[in-house]
């Protein structure tokens, strides 16, 4: 039991550091690391466009606009999976010190709140990036999703086990 609570604790500063070490990249950085994602995607959609462009300047600027809301929707679900991801070891690490499943769920809560706003504080100090509370609201989104799937299955596995 000692092994798997070393081994959860470990995998949440494991998450804690590739969250921080992704924060720490400037725009230019993490936009480079966006593209991974966007761009084979911007080039499926743009393949499967029957749209007729009038010149070549309004194709560019469908172009940009395409990568730019890609870029959005791509960063903030990297957000949402990484914080549930947080949860998920919190939520497992908390469990070995003897805490019932609604006390872990909500410490749970609180402690990737915390490092949510801790990452958009430390998001602050670097250059071309900002502190958004908004992006700590998503976080926290990905660990309300990932606290609620948590609940659902343990309150599965409870009406199992009575059966």
């Amino acid at each position: 039991m000692k092994v798997k609570r070393v081994v959860y604790g470990v995998c949440v500063v494991a998450v804690m550091t590739v969250i921080f070490l992704f924060s720490s990249q400037n725009y230019d950085e993490t936009m480079k690391t966006s593209d991974l994602i966007v761009k084979p995607i911007e080039n499926v959609i743009k393949e499967n466009t029957d749209k007729n462009f009038s010149s070549e300047k309004e194709e560019e600027s469908y172009s940009q606009k395409i990568e730019s809301k890609l870029d959005v929707v791509v960063r903030k679900c990297a957000h949402m999976t990484l914080f549930a991801i947080l949860a998920i070891f919190v939520f497992l690490w908390l469990k070995f010190f003897n805490i019932d499943d609604y006390n872990a769920v909500m410490l749970t809560l609180v402690i990737c709140g915390l490092y949510a706003g801790f990452d958009e504080l430390h998001q602050h100090f670097v250059n071309k990036r900002n502190a958004r509370l908004t992006d700590v609201c998503i976080d926290e989104f990905g660990v309300v999703i990932s606290m609620a799937l948590d609940w659902l299955y343990i309150k599965i596995k409870n009406i199992h086990m009575k059966i």
